[in-house]
Parts: C-alpha cells; structure tokens; sequence
C-alpha cells in the first residue's frame, strides 16, 4: 500500500493564489492513481470558507483515498488565534464530505482509520495539535493535549494491533524548538509512541525533514509547503516492510 505525504497548502480566497497548489494536486491524481494521501493541516490559509471551498474542490477528486489533519491555520485567522467557528467549518467543509470517519472541532479526539489489502493491516492516527487559545502569546505553538495522549497510551499497546502498521500523523513539528511554533509537549508524545508506532508525518514549519530510527521508529517525515515545491515522499508498505522515497509532484523542466 502506497501512500503521499503532502502538508501546508494554504489555499486563499482566490483562483489566482490557488494555481500551485491546484497543478501539484493535479499532477498526483494523474500520476499516482494508486496511492492515498496523507496532508498534515494548514490546508486553509485563514480558515475562510472561499478558502475551504477552494480546497474541497481541488481534494474531492481524492475522496475514498484522502486523509487530513487541521493545522493552525485551519482553525485561526493568520494561523495565530484559534477559532470554533473555523474549526466547525474545517469539519463541515473537509472532514465531513471528505469522508474521514470523524471530525477534529471541540471532542479533541484522534480520527483513526483502518486500511487493509491482501498483504498488510494499517491504521491511520490522525491528531488535532491546535491550542485552543485566545492568547497572543501563544502565536501558532501546537499542544497534543491530555485528551489525546490518553487515547495513545490505551490503544497503541494494545496487543489485538500489535500486527497493523501504525502511522501517526498531525501538524505541529516536534523536533524544532521555537517559543512561537514549537509542539509544547512534544517529549510527552515522544514518549507516548516510543517503539509503538512505524512512521510519524507532519508540516508546520515549511521544511522537508526524515529522520530514521529515531525513539524506536522507522520514520519521522516533515514536508514543505505544497505550492512552492517540486517532490513530496511516498510511503510503501508492502507486507510490513517500509521504504520511503521522494517522488516529483509537477513536471521539471530538463
């Protein structure tokens, strides 16, 4: 089973401000009918609905093979302060229609999704990392929460998957520090999925990383921004063996 990572597509209000993000998702569908995708939030620039409606059309094409998670600025004006409305409408507009089996806004609860074909059992973990918080001070920082962290540590042990594929996927980075952008209890779920999970996906900070065997996980995967670059990985599962390559996303001029 196939998957691609893709993150931070940040749709405007406007066809003009769409057209890469739009082409790149083009280019996948043409190219790779075969495989899901998996996008680690900030598909909205503001949480607009224009914004959200823009991406719904450019996604639905996807619908039966797409998976998502809300990135702050899914869910806040400018990415910085949180929204219910916004969040409400990230359901209504993507999580719902899309089909994910579950919706991100108030519960806080991960929206898990078991996948199966003739050689592999996988399951989808997808968290919400947005603080709800009115406090500027707070900028666009991430927070996994107790809610969810309890969720971890019930199901990932559990011995019944101790035969699925496991893959974990959110928004916030949690290997890049910074007081405005940093997961806040990034060594908490470290901690919490240490050895229990095979692959880590998220975005957030605009800046491709991989990281092998890091606390006992196959892969840890951050991506770019969509529209401003070229490749994005894919993820092969094939009878629980997991290699990841980067793949182009729009023709290269040679």
């Amino acid at each position: 089973m196939k998957f691609i990572h893709i993150s931070d597509l940040h749709f405007h209000g406007d066809e003009s401000g769409n057209e890469a993000a739009t082409s790149r998702l083009q280019f996948i569908y043409e190219n790779y009918p075969e495989h899901n995708l998996i996008v680690t939030g900030d598909i909205a620039d503001d949480g607009d609905e224009e914004q959200f409606d823009w991406a719904y059309k450019a996604l639905v094409p996807f619908k039966g093979r797409i998976y998502i998670a809300p990135g702050n600025h899914d869910f806040g004006l400018a990415g910085n302060f949180y929204e219910r409305e916004r969040a409400e409408r990230f359901d209504k507009m993507l999580s719902i229609p899309l089909q994910q089996g579950g919706t991100f806004a108030g519960d806080n609860t991960p929206v898990v999704n078991f996948l199966m074909d003739e050689f592999d059992k996988i399951i989808l973990i997808a968290l919400d990392t947005n603080m709800e918080t009115k406090d500027s001070r707070a900028f666009a920082q991430g927070q996994v929460g107790e809610r969810q962290l309890s969720f971890l540590k019930t199901v990932l042990p559990d011995p019944a998957l101790k035969d699925r594929t496991k893959i974990l996927f959110f928004h916030h980075h949690p290997f890049i520090y910074n007081q405005f952008t940093e997961l806040i209890d990034a060594k908490e779920l470290e901690d919490t999925i240490k050895k229990l999970v095979d692959v880590v996906c998220f975005g957030h900070q605009h800046a491709s990383g991989l990281w092998e065997n890091k606390n006992g996980i196959k892969y840890h995967l951050a991506a770019d921004n969509l529209p401003e670059h070229d490749h994005a990985r894919e993820i092969n599962i094939m009878k629980g063996d997991i290699t990841v390559k980067d793949i182009k996303i729009r023709p290269i001029a040679t």
